[in-house]
């Protein structure tokens, strides 16, 4: 398996043409928020998602989780973002369940039904909430999946947020289909993912990785 490294993603991916499906599930990271004194300002954050495109070079597809830190304390919320929300939007992204809670169990996929159509799943099964939306991409290369912990952009300032304190978070039921041919992470020219701070050196990374490639932890290193 190839590796690569990032300054905000950790987890894995997979390069192939024809991806025609992602899915995975995760329990919402708890997190510790360790700055204090900041208002109304998202200062520590870490996003969980599965996508698909996210490789590449335009806007992805995804579905997932955000924890951050606002104004000194968590909040927790669910998310999907895709190219064809309005531009207005800033990132792309919607909240789709506004009202997550940590810990929550979250079951999230992505699917293309074809003539550019693709449906985007997220579910709290803790809460029994979920939103379900069908959008269409032209031009969607679908040339990666990802399944994806992330240190991610403020929606305001499009700044790094820093990541908080959270325990390792498992990603569970992770399949992925190339050409409708169903597949877990263990499928060729997958890769690993190490996010690294601004000196290379790495402060979280997949491990784990059970022999049916469908379960592994992202933990913070250090």
């Amino acid at each position: 398996m190839l590796s690569r490294t990032s300054t905000n993603w950790a987890g894995y991916a997979i390069n192939s043409i024809g991806i025609t499906a992602i899915s995975a599930s995760w329990s919402v990271p708890e997190i510790q928020c360790t700055v204090t004194g900041a208002t109304n300002t998202v200062t520590q954050g870490v996003g969980v998602w599965v996508g698909i495109d996210g490789l590449g070079t335009a806007i992805p597809e995804q579905v997932g989780t955000i924890s951050q830190c606002f104004n000194g304390s968590p909040e927790y919320y669910t998310f999907e973002e895709d190219p064809s929300i309005s531009s207005g939007s800033t990132n792309h992204a919607l909240v789709a369940i506004p009202e997550t809670s940590g810990g929550d169990h979250i079951a999230a996929s992505i699917a293309y039904l074809g003539n550019d159509e693709f449906q985007l799943t997220i579910k709290d099964a803790t809460s029994d909430e979920s939103r379900t939306y069908t959008v269409i991409i032209h031009n969607a290369a679908r040339a990666s999946a990802e399944w994806i912990v992330e240190a991610f952009q403020m929606l305001n300032t499009g700044k790094q947020v820093t990541l908080p304190t959270f325990q390792p978070i498992t990603f569970s039921d992770c399949t992925a289909s190339i050409n409708n041919l169903a597949g877990s992470i263990l499928q060729d020219n997958a890769e690993s993912i190490t996010m690294t701070d601004g000196n290379g050196n790495p402060i979280a990374s997949p491990q784990g990785l059970n022999q049916s490639g469908t379960s592994f932890q992202v933990a913070e290193v250090g």
